[in-house]
């Protein structure tokens, strides 16, 4: 049994040396007189026709700042190499083989729209030979590619962003370059947490610049539509803008005696500031135009401006007095008599509107107004009472005690009417900044999300 096993691991050996013996040959003969530097055509006026095919493998980052898409990719190069052809049986029936991409000539294939790093291949690998001379090559790169990033619709925006491939020293006599297909492959694309592939396409195109008239530039254009998953940015951005919205509409249901309305506006406007200067990195720093969440993030500071604005107007005319103003008839006539009649106001308590009768004492007076006891009806204290000094003045007292009151009584009333008419203010405002809060936010983004739903 041990002769047995001995016997199979010398002949494995041999074939592994024999294996090895016709690849070293086979390595030896191709390049005993190859020269890398030369086209592999056996005219030199044929051109080599080189296959191109890109596989995504991961979107990495999309810098909005700087406009520079960073992918994972593998660059699939097909060409012949009439240089690198062997006979299977003359080398123990080897059919492919791999070397190193560095010792045989390859297309300088670049990424032109390069915005940082290098713009060829770095990645030295080996390429797959194949008796028949066909060279596939298909080593990972990373670009690091230049996209115009447009952000009117950030975040729920739609981006294009291409790569353009091309010869670097060789015009389209010499190289002629083809897609491998009309679609780059993705079929082992890592999905991205913020991106979703919408499409994508390659095209060919020819540039035959003024002064070369017959002399053709080839490239090939891949491009990537591109959509923006928005759900961080409704979480994180969108709703606490919103709730800070609310929140200050909230101002005006709070009573004006409590004496917070101010500490309450001024406390969301510093908290809205302090959630801006948080945030204010996550929104593209360009000047080329002013995005969705921008404008919301603007019209959510200036709604909280305003509110600030108005409830120091409606403070003031809480407390206003009539030694400061007088109510005009208009504004009796609106806030008190009209709207609580036509609004959800008609169960507030409203100032009195009796007004008491101007009450002059005369000289002949009734001894009950005096007392508060009523007396005969025809009964009257006339010149001997009044004519009594003591009776008089106690009389001039009274009438100055009463008209004391009544004087207090209808400033307070003055006072009440301008607190009523400062509170029908605060609850129509109530329900106008809810109402603007609501149609402003679907406004800025209801638009866009119909457009989208609409794209499919």
């Amino acid at each position: 049994m041990n002769l047995f096993k001995s016997l199979v691991l010398v002949f494995i050996n041999t074939v592994l040396v024999l294996c090895s013996d016709d690849e070293t040959r086979l390595v030896a003969s191709l390049f005993s007189n190859y020269n890398k530097v030369v086209r592999p055509v056996e005219d030199h006026q044929d051109a080599v026709v080189v296959t191109v095919g890109l596989q995504l493998i991961q979107l990495i980052s999309v810098d909005e700042v700087n406009q520079i898409v960073t992918t994972n990719v593998r660059l699939k190069q097909q060409w012949k190499d009439v240089n690198l052809q062997w006979n299977p049986d003359e080398y123990g029936g080897i059919k492919k083989t791999r070397i190193p991409s560095s010792d045989i000539w390859h297309p300088d294939l670049v990424l032109y729209n390069n915005a940082d790093g290098d713009f060829a291949i770095v990645q030295e690998t080996r390429v797959l030979l194949e008796y028949t001379g066909m060279v596939t090559w298909t080593p990972p790169a990373i670009f690091k590619s230049y996209c115009e990033i447009i952000v009117t619709h950030f975040p729920f925006d739609l981006q294009n962003c291409s790569m353009k491939l091309g010869t670097w020293t060789y015009d389209g006599t010499k190289v002629v370059i083809n897609p491998e297909s009309d679609r780059p492959d993705l079929s082992s694309f890592m999905e991205s947490g913020e991106w979703v592939m919408k499409d994508y396409r390659g095209w060919k195109h020819k540039v035959i610049y003024a002064c070369c008239q017959d002399t053709p530039y080839l490239d090939i254009t891949y491009h990537f539509l591109m959509q923006r998953l928005p759900l961080y940015f409704i979480v994180n951005v969108i709703i606490p803008c919103l709730l800070f919205s609310f929140l200050t509409g909230l101002v005006f249901y709070l009573p004006t005696d409590s004496g917070e309305k101010m500490t309450l506006s001024i406390s969301v406007l510093l908290s809205l500031t302090v959630f801006l200067l948080v945030i204010v990195e996550l929104i593209p720093s360009t000047s080329s135009a002013v995005p969705l969440i921008g404008k919301y993030m603007l019209f959510t500071m200036v709604f909280v401006i305003m509110s600030i604005i108005i409830t120091v107007i409606v403070i003031n005319t809480h407390h206003r007095s009539p030694s400061t103003h007088t109510m005009p008839a208009w504004v009796r006539k609106i806030f008190i008599e009209t709207i609580p009649n036509v609004m959800f106001f008609s169960t507030m308590k409203r100032p009195s509107q009796d007004k008491q009768e101007k009450r002059v004492f005369t000289e002949d007076i009734d001894i009950s107004d005096i007392s508060g006891k009523p007396g005969p009806a025809s009964v009257t204290y006339q010149s001997a009472l009044t004519k009594n000094p003591d009776v008089k003045s106690a009389i001039e007292g009274v009438k100055y005690i009463a008209e004391t009151i009544k004087s207090d009584q209808e400033s307070s009333n003055a006072a009440e009417e301008w607190k009523f008419v400062a509170m029908v203010v605060d609850h129509i405002l109530l329900g106008v900044f809810m109402m603007v809060s609501i149609i402003g936010t679907l406004a800025v983004f209801a638009g866009r999300l119909i457009e989208l739903n609409q794209q499919g």
